[in-house]
């Protein structure tokens, strides 16, 4: 390996091991000392907390007023069909950012995702999650669901002030979680490049929730990674310097007359007597 000493090792060597469709381990190497922990740490932040996806924000259940009731014919309570509708994972197309769809089931069984109805621009990721049970054959449940485009994990909490005075009684918010990143690990092993032993390899071991996939999910928090890091590549200061005030040259008061200078008579005197009127 020849090559200045100062030049930084780049990885040279990419490997993808696809587990299954939402797992996969990618493996590069060679880096430097210490950049398995600083690429690694940093791609695991943004991939769990900065990637953007699609996720449940609303939902509206045909004779539900609150998510603290139940329904009849239905074993789950309200709050845990909420839980249950977090975990649907749903793709949007392009250029749409909040999409509604509907499910409607009777008779007794699982209600699944794949029940539920939508148009071309949205697909269900796993149409096997059960979302309720229905208990027996007059049983039936209708609700629809708002979808939204968004970025890390945004509770209802923070959503709830923004839209009070807009929300009608029965629509139900839900805590989003945008990100299509389920779990993230990674782990540095040691590397060898010829004579050198002191390199790292980067092991990344990530699962996700099927709406992407691990590799491509990895190409985009590198691509926000680099594009973060842009403005240091071209550091200047670009902020506009502050106008100073110009003080005058001389102070004014040097140009009142001595009668406004509210001396004592005595002084002024003194002042007018040897002809200093200013």
């Amino acid at each position: 390996m020849q090559g200045s000493v100062t030049e930084f090792l780049k990885p040279r060597l990419v490997y993808i091991e696809q587990i299954n469709t939402t797992h996969a381990k990618v493996t590069l190497e060679p880096l430097e000392r210490g950049f398995g922990h600083t690429l690694g740490n940093a791609l695991r932040r943004i991939l769990l907390s900065s990637m953007p996806g699609c996720a449940v924000t609303e939902v509206e259940i045909e004779g539900v007023l609150h998510e603290y009731s139940t329904k009849e014919g239905v074993q789950e309570d309200i709050l845990e069909i909420l839980l249950n509708l977090k975990g649907l994972a749903v793709r949007v197309a392009e250029g749409k950012d909040e999409v509604f769809i509907t499910l409607n089931k009777s008779g007794s069984g699982p209600v699944v995702a794949g029940d539920i109805t939508h148009d071309g621009d949205v697909e269900i990721a796993n149409p096997e999650h059960v979302i309720c049970h229905l208990t027996d054959d007059n049983a039936e449940i209708a609700m629809r669901i708002k979808v939204e485009r968004g970025r890390g994990y945004v509770p209802a909490s923070a959503r709830i002030h923004t839209e009070e005075d807009e929300r009608p009684i029965g629509r139900l918010l839900v805590d989003a979680t945008y990100s299509p990143v389920d779990k993230i690990a990674y782990a540095v092993e040691a590397a060898r490049v010829e004579q050198r032993t002191d390199l790292d390899k980067l092991v990344i071991d990530m699962e996700t929730n099927g709406t992407l996939e691990p590799e491509e999910a990895i190409r985009r928090a590198a691509t926000i990674l680099a594009e973060q890091l842009d403005a240091f590549v071209d550091l200047r200061d670009v902020r506009v310097p502050e106008e100073k005030e110009e003080k005058p040259e001389f102070d004014p008061i040097l140009l009142r007359p001595v009668d406004d200078l509210e001396l004592t008579v005595r002084s002024a005197n003194c002042l007018k007597a040897e002809a200093i009127h200013y």
